[in-house]
């Protein structure tokens, strides 16, 4: 796929009558030549960028071509364009337990110790999970946590048992309203669609339906509200061929 990735880069930005500048805006890029470089065959692109031009326009890729595209390490860093998004290990705790959110959002967000005390039980149940700080310049923004299995939740299907499940995801109060939710989610999707725990063919997480913030959220990144209800919350879901 390497040798035709320039003219599929050229291809997505001409139909959807992108110019080079706006298209290195949505892959994280500083500027419209590196675009043009890519185009050319000039360069080469990271994992993570290639995950985010699938995630993006993966409607695009022909089966045949998707899989072509490799598994990332679990251990790996996701890039975006502003941030570092990274396993949470024992030092990365402290920074974990710093983000919070607003006051009035409390209700519609677990502690984050509770959260990595959930993933931590679910894994010795047989659940895979995994948990990431998201970082701008080596400051905690905000926190993700995911699941491929049952999460024990009152009112979880059996094929939430065989999806990725966005079991959290936050931003810091005082990084909120800057667009760092939707990038986050954006690189989560990405990482989520290279199969990094299994095979699934969705993704879903829930919502209350009052949180607005959230609930756009998820609809901007075209989840669907499936009509199921999971610990009093709404489950939205997404096609993960739709990502890569």
């Amino acid at each position: 796929m390497a040798k035709e990735l320039g003219k599929k880069i050229r291809s997505i930005r001409l139909k959807r009558n992108l110019s080079q500048s706006e298209m290195a805006d949505i892959l994280g890029y500083s500027g419209k030549g590196m675009i043009s470089r890519l185009e050319n065959d000039s360069a080469d692109m990271s994992y993570d960028k290639l995950m985010l031009l699938l995630s993006r326009f993966g409607e695009d890729f022909t089966e045949e071509e998707k899989k072509l595209v490799p598994i990332a390490k679990q251990d790996s860093c996701i890039q975006t364009k502003r941030l570092q998004i990274k396993s949470v290990g024992f030092k990365g705790l402290d920074d974990l337990l710093s983000i919070k959110v607003r006051d009035s959002q409390r209700e519609f967000v677990a502690e984050n110790s509770l959260a990595i005390a959930e993933a931590y039980a679910a894994e010795k149940e047989g659940t895979k999970t995994e948990c990431f700080v998201a970082y701008e310049n080596n400051n905690p923004v905000g926190f993700v946590s995911i699941a491929l299995g049952s999460i024990d939740a009152k009112g979880e299907k059996e094929w939430m048992k065989k999806s990725y499940c966005l079991w959290r995801i936050m931003v810091d109060s005082i990084y909120q309203n800057k667009g760092y939710g939707g990038e986050i989610l954006d690189a989560i999707l990405a990482w989520c669609s290279s199969m990094p725990l299994g095979k699934a063919e969705k993704i879903y997480t829930s919502c209350y339906k009052n949180n607005i913030l959230a609930m756009n959220l998820y609809h901007s990144r075209a989840f669907i509200e499936t009509g199921e209800i999971i610990d009093n919350e709404i489950v939205l879901a997404k096609n993960l061929r739709g990502v890569i």
